[in-house]
């Protein structure tokens, strides 16, 4: 765990994963979040859902096993 202690704004530190502000703000952490799932979801467009020899059922296999853990971690 790192403990940062910026001037004037306060503490910050990541526990389990998770960004923790003196503030009790997230805004950080969901840009984080958004971002992660953002660049998980252009790879996954170019190289899985435009490809028709992939049936649906195996699209969404690949979306719900790499896409959505994204968006939790």
């Amino acid at each position: 765990m790192s403990l940062v202690l910026l001037k004037d704004f306060g503490v910050k530190f990541k526990y389990l994963g998770v960004l923790f502000t003196s503030e009790g703000r997230m805004e950080q952490e969901i840009d984080r979040w958004i971002g992660a799932a953002s660049a998980v979801m252009r790879t996954l467009h170019w190289s899985v859902v435009v490809k028709i020899e992939l049936s649906q059922k195996a699209k969404l296999s690949i979306y719900r096993s790499i896409f959505v853990p994204t968006l939790w971690s």
